[in-house]
């Protein structure tokens, strides 16, 4: 679990050093709002996966499977570089 943590704490601050780096700091401040999602699930998957009762509106009645979560954030972590590499081998 910490190899997946210190991993992804790489990923996420290459794409914040790549953002600033590239364009406005807006752009960058995004990209922090955008990664606190898949970096939660990835690093507290199994305490998320705990989680049942009222959410949203919705009831949940069963644990969801913890890395199961942590391959979701993973997924979500590792889109924008898919998309970048998608744009740069199309043209």
């Amino acid at each position: 679990m910490k190899v997946s943590r210190t991993l992804s704490a790489l990923v996420a601050s290459g794409y914040l050093v790549a953002c600033f780096l590239s364009s406005r700091p807006e752009v960058g401040l995004r990209m922090i709002v955008f990664l606190l999602f898949p970096l939660a699930l990835i690093w507290f998957g199994e305490e998320l996966g705990e989680f049942t009762g009222n959410w949203g509106g919705h009831y949940i009645d069963e644990k969801s499977p913890g890395w199961l979560l942590s391959v979701l954030g993973w997924v979500l972590l590792l889109v924008p570089l898919f998309v970048i590499l998608a744009i740069r081998f199309r043209t």
